[in-house]
C-alpha cells in the first residue's frame, strides 16, 4: 500500500545521512519475533514441546548448561527450569524480573562465550534479589533463555539457527552483525548507552566497559546485556532488518504467505491474546488496533493485522536524539490511518 523514508539515518555535527527505505535497522525487542518463530518451526515438526519444562527440554541440556561447577545447580535456579516451560517464556508468564544487567555482574571482563554456569549464577542472584512473581511480567530475561532453549534444540549457535529457521525460508536479508560493519547504510542509536548507565547506578551495581557517549552507535546492538554480555547475538535482541524484511515475517502472521514445516495453528495461536496481553512472542493491546505486534527500545515496531491481512512497520531512530520521545501515540495512529483506508476501499467496492 505504502512505503517511503524520511529524515536521517544519522546526523551529527560533522555528518547528515538521509535515511532510505533500504535502511537497516537495529531491531531490537522485535528480535523476540523472530525467535519466537524458530521456535515455532520446531514446535511444528515435533522436536520441542512447548509445555515441558525447561529442565527435560532437548533430553535435559538446558539443565546441564546451567550446571555452575563444583557448587552443582543452583536450587534456585533448579527450581526455575522445572516450573517454567517454554510457552512460559514466550508469553512472558514465567514471574521473571523485568531486566538486569548482565555485563555488570562481570564489570566489563568482556564476553561470557556461551559460559552458561557464568549465566546460571547471576540469573540466581536476580531470583535472589527479584523474586518470581506469580503474574506476566515482560522481561527481556525471558528471551535470553528462549535464545538457549532455541540453540539447545537446533543444536546450532544461535545466529546460524534463526537464519535456517526464519530468514533463509522468508527470504530475509537481515541477521545478526556480530559488530563488524560500521557503514552508514545502518540507522544510528544513541550515543553511547546513556539511558542503561542510569538504569544500572539506579540498581547500584558498578560497570566501566562503557561505549564512548560522544559518539553514536552504528552497527552494534544498542542493548547492552545483547553487546556487552552475549558478544552482540542474543535471543531478545541483536538483529538488524529493513522495513521489507520485517514486513515479509509479518505476512507469514498474517496469512500472507507461509514456510515448510511450520503449523498453521500455531501461527493463528501466536496472534491471540492469552492472558495479559500476551501471545507467543506477540504483544495484545492499544498500540496495535485489531491486531498484534511488538516494538522495539530504538525505536521500531511492527503490526499486523491476521483479520486484515494488513502488516504495517514503522522503523525510527528514536535514540539518536538528544532527549528520546514517547512515540506509541504516533505509531497507534499510522495503524489507525491504514485501517481506516482499508475500510473505506472495502465500502466503495461493496456498493460498487
Amino acid at each position: 500500500m505504502y512505503e517511503g523514508a524520511f529524515g536521517h539515518a544519522l546526523k551529527t555535527e560533522g555528518l547528515c545521512v538521509p535515511m532510505d527505505i533500504n535502511t537497516v535497522f537495529d531491531i531490537a525487542s522485535l528480535t523476540k519475533l523472530f525467535t519466537t518463530t524458530a521456535i515455532l518451526r520446531l514446535a511444528s515438526v515435533g522436536n520441542l514441546d512447548l509445555d515441558s519444562p525447561l529442565s527435560v527440554v532437548a533430553g535435559g541440556r538446558v539443565g546441564e548448561w546451567f550446571h555452575t561447577g563444583d557448587l552443582g545447580v543452583d536450587q534456585k535456579v533448579t527450581e526455575f527450569l522445572e516450573q517454567v516451560t517454554t510457552r512460559m517464556l514466550l508469553t512472558h508468564s514465567s514471574g521473571l524480573h523485568y531486566w538486569y544487567p548482565f555485563y555488570a555482574a562481570r564489570d566489563g571482563s568482556g564476553p561470557w562465550m556461551q559460559n552458561y554456569a557464568l549465566f546460571a549464577t547471576i540469573l540466581s542472584t536476580i531470583l535472589e534479589r527479584f523474586p518470581r512473581q506469580n503474574k506476566t511480567i515482560y522481561s527481556d530475561i525471558n528471551f535470553m533463555l528462549a535464545g538457549f532453549v532455541l540453540e539447545a534444540v537446533s543444536r546450532l549457535p544461535l545466529h546460524d539457527a534463526v537464519a535456517q529457521l526464519v530468514c533463509i525460508p522468508l527470504g530475509l536479508t537481515c541477521g545478526y552483525t556480530k559488530g563488524v560493519d560500521k557503514t552508514y547504510r545502518y540507522a544510528a542509536t544513541e550515543f553511547g548507552n546513556r539511558l542503561e548507565m542510569k538504569m544500572v547506578e539506579d540498581l547500584g551495581l558498578r560497570f566501566t566497559g562503557w561505549r564512548s557517549v560522544n559518539n553514536p552507535i552504528i552497527g552494534e546492538p544498542n542493548d547492552g546485556n545483547c553487546h556487552y554480555f552475549f558478544a552482540n547475538v542474543a535471543g531478545h535482541a541483536g538483529l538488524f532488518a529493513t522495513a521489507e524484511d520485517l514486513g515479509k515475517l509479518g505476512n507469514l502472521y498474517a496469512g500472507n504467505c507461509s514456510i515448510d514445516s511450520m503449523d498453521e495453528d500455531l501461527l493463528i495461536e501466536a496472534v491471540q491474546d492469552h492472558g495479559n496481553g500476551r501471545g507467543l512472542g506477540f504483544q495484545v493491546d492499544q498500540r496495535y488496533p485489531l491486531g498484534c505486534g511488538h516494538t522495539g527500545f530504538t525505536g521500531t515496531y511492527l503490526y499486523l493485522s491476521r483479520r486484515h491481512h494488513l502488516v504495517l512497520t514503522i522503523l525510527t531512530n528514536r535514540l539518536h536524539v538528544p532527549t528520546p520521545c514517547e512515540i506509541d501515540p504516533y505509531r497507534k495512529a499510522i495503524s489507525e490511518i491504514f485501517l481506516l483506508d482499508m475500510a473505506k476501499k472495502r465500502y466503495i467496492n461493496s456498493i460498487k
